[in-house]
């Protein structure tokens, strides 16, 4: 309930402020990435619940961010957009056709009475988004200029960015777009700026993270011009009370979700057990899932990544597997040569690496690598106990946390080419496992450090 009440908390100030301003309007927008995995809600339900929880605090429209839809595709934006009561603004990125992504729009018109306000929405561009989903990313600063003349002879009077592209992005967004946008809302950096930061005559604003401030700008129409008078950010307090309209709307998902949950997905002959320092039950089990999901010789799994915690002895729940099973990491295969095989099992076998604890795994260790298929044995990889031969081909199966560079496991001068299993997550392919291995086990012994390649 940490997400609920973070949210709840927040809808308490929103709630105060337009107390405190019955004569004027008050916009609340989201700026995008509350779709976080390791929230409870957000993981179970892929960011859906979010979109119900911003929908009780009262947003008027999100920027859509890079939180679901690199995990689960762009489909999971057309769910999110079902269960919102406001707006999902993304312009930048198309289908193949040219169209926008269903779900989505590029802007959105308010009218506030006394003037009618212009949104447009733009995000970071990533490379799975033109590899994996074929989607399209168009030239952001003509493409705003674009959409801001057509939302004036729409009749704005203004038009504000709501932004995820980061701060450094804006800056630039904002010495180009001077006399097409009055403000930039930020995300995606997630920089606080307690007062913003000008560039020119536009306002660029971020308020951090984990939903520790809320951003407040304080903004007059004069009826030619939107002028800023203040920006601050508040800070959103453990004493802050909670909305109870909120915290109502978090209890009636979790009932929703319940009787999904409680379903049994499979039965295991032993205690599965978890740990980041050694090797353990649950990592080797799901190692074995992705292998024989992708039909390949290795299997590889870091343990940290996947996992948060053991898996008890008997009939399995689908709440306990994801309860200790948050990861949003994709299924997915590589081809790799006997040598790269040998080098990216010795990364994984790192006890330095492995203890390392990266903010996206939000405080945890990563844990060793490993293996299904593979073993270690007096310091060398055998494959089908063979010892691995530095030329040939092996076919590679992970997750997108074991192949992408950026995690420090492959080299990204290997000219890698992943294919990945997207929109599956590791919990979904470990379940379609489980329903055909009744009972499972997972034996230990496949490592044995040190691992001294050759």
């Amino acid at each position: 309930m940490a997400a609920s009440r973070g949210m709840s908390r927040i809808a308490t100030l929103v709630e105060r402020i337009k107390a405190e301003n019955r004569d004027v309007p008050v916009l609340y927008f989201d700026l995008g990435d509350s779709e976080d995995y390791s929230n409870r809600l957000s993981n179970l339900t892929k960011g859906a619940a979010m979109h119900r929880l911003l929908s009780a605090v009262g947003c008027d429209a999100a920027a859509v961010g890079n939180g679901a839809l690199p995990r689960y595709g762009p489909q999971v934006l057309k769910d999110h957009a079902g269960v919102s009561r406001y707006p999902h603004l993304l312009a930048t990125l198309r289908m193949p056709d040219g169209d926008s992504i269903p779900g989505v729009h590029p802007t959105a018109l308010l009218d506030l009475g006394t003037m009618r306000l212009g949104l447009i929405g733009v995000t970071v561009e990533m490379p799975s988004y033109t590899k994996f989903f074929g989607l399209r990313t168009l030239p952001t600063i003509p493409l705003i200029r674009e959409l801001a003349m057509e939302l004036r002879s729409e009749g704005a009077d203004a038009v504000i960015l709501l932004s995820h592209m980061g701060l450094a992005a804006d800056r630039e967004l904002a010495e180009e777009l001077r006399e097409d946008v009055a403000l930039i809302l930020g995300g995606h950096s997630h920089d606080l700026l307690p007062e913003g930061e000008w560039v020119g005559d536009v306002l660029i604003t971020q308020a951090g993270h984990y939903g520790e401030h809320l951003g407040r700008i304080d903004l007059i129409w004069d009826g030619e011009q939107l002028r800023v008078t203040r920006a601050t950010v508040l800070p959103v307090a453990d004493t802050t009370p909670p909305s109870a309209r909120v915290l109502a709307e978090a209890e009636v998902i979790e009932a929703e979700v319940e009787q999904y949950l409680d379903e049994i997905i499979g039965k295991l002959v032993e205690l599965l057990d978890f740990a980041t320092d050694r090797e353990c039950g649950v990592a080797n089990l799901m190692a074995d899932a992705l292998r024989q999901r992708i039909g390949a010789d290795v299997g590889v799994l870091v343990a940290g990544q996947a996992f948060s915690g053991p898996l008890p002895a008997g009939p399995l729940r689908r709440a306990t597997l994801w309860d200790v099973c948050p990861s949003p990491a994709n299924p997915g295969v590589i081809t790799l040569t006997g040598s790269q095989l040998v080098a990216l099992v010795a990364r994984g076998l790192n006890p330095e690496l492995a203890a390392e604890r990266p903010n996206p795994l939000s405080g945890k260790a990563r844990g060793l690598m490993h293996l299904s298929g593979a073993l270690v044995r007096d310091g060398r990889l055998l494959v089908e106990g063979q010892l691995v031969e530095p030329e040939r081909k092996y076919r590679v199966a992970g997750s997108d946390f074991e192949f992408e560079a950026i995690w420090g496991y492959a080299d990204s001068d290997w000219d890698l080419h992943p294919s990945y299993d997207v929109p599956t997550i590791l919990r979904e392919a470990l379940e379609a496992y489980l329903a055909t291995h009744r009972p499972v086990n997972a034996g230990l012994g496949r490592l044995a450090r040190p691992f001294v390649p050759a």
